[in-house]
């Protein structure tokens, strides 16, 4: 009897423990945790930053669904000048959001004039990674408009997504172990003209998610964006 009750002692702590592992390593989706983000542009300077915060989480460990709030900070005063959401998903271990989760070099959406629309494929994050390993490419559209005019009608293409490197990441939030992901972004306007291609590079590190980002145009820094603070 007592054996019995040792073994099903231990199995419910396995389920326990099973159920709470996260779906995705790289990302801790519950409800409550808070990331503060800085943005840089060019010359570095500090020009926006914004908290991220999960919201109606539901599901189980292995297939969540989840909002993520994204409030954008007056560098001046502190208080929320607007915000935006976007949605989350994570089936079998592969984390998936809509592409207004990343910040888009040289579009201030903290800017309530502006009206940004995105629709296509979602970006994916798998649950393992490793050097050289290759990820799905990404398109979506875009249209953007300032005040009521129509300002942007592009199509986007992500391509040539690949963990790069395996490097530690220090910033005011703590020291990251992190796999770098780099790839080149495309764009087609709806005239038909081109823009010349972005390469971005993204350092995840685990039960953290992305900890900071960076966007190139000829082989310089054109923006940034750096985790700086987390809050559980």
């Amino acid at each position: 009897m007592q054996k019995a009750i040792f073994i099903h002692v231990v199995l419910l702590l396995l389920s326990v423990g099973l159920r709470a592992q996260p779906c995705n390593p790289y990302f801790s989706i519950q409800e409550g945790i808070k990331s503060t983000y800085e943005s840089y542009n060019a010359k570095n300077k500090l020009v926006s930053k914004n908290v991220n915060l999960f919201k109606d989480v539901s599901g189980s460990a292995n297939n969540l669904k989840a909002t993520l709030l994204s409030e954008f900070i007056d560098l001046k005063n502190g208080q929320v000048m607007g915000s935006s959401t976007s949605q989350w998903t994570c089936d079998d271990g592969v984390v998936r959001f809509t592409m207004n989760a990343m910040a888009m070099d040289g579009v201030d959406l903290s800017n309530a004039a502006i009206e940004v629309t995105i629709t296509g494929d979602e970006m994916d994050i798998p649950d393992t990674f490793e050097v050289g390993q290759s990820l799905k490419d990404v398109t979506y559209h875009v249209t953007m408009k300032v005040s009521g005019l129509n300002m942007m009608d592009r199509d986007f293409m992500i391509k040539n997504r690949q963990v790069a490197s395996r490097e530690s990441i220090t910033t005011t939030a703590g020291t990251f172990d992190c796999f770098k992901v780099s790839y080149t972004t495309e764009s087609v306007g709806k005239s038909g003209s081109t823009s010349k291609p972005i390469q971005t590079s993204v350092w995840y590190s685990a039960s953290i998610g992305m900890v900071k980002m960076e966007n190139y145009k000829d082989e310089k820094v054109s923006s940034s964006q750096l985790l700086t603070k987390i809050e559980k």
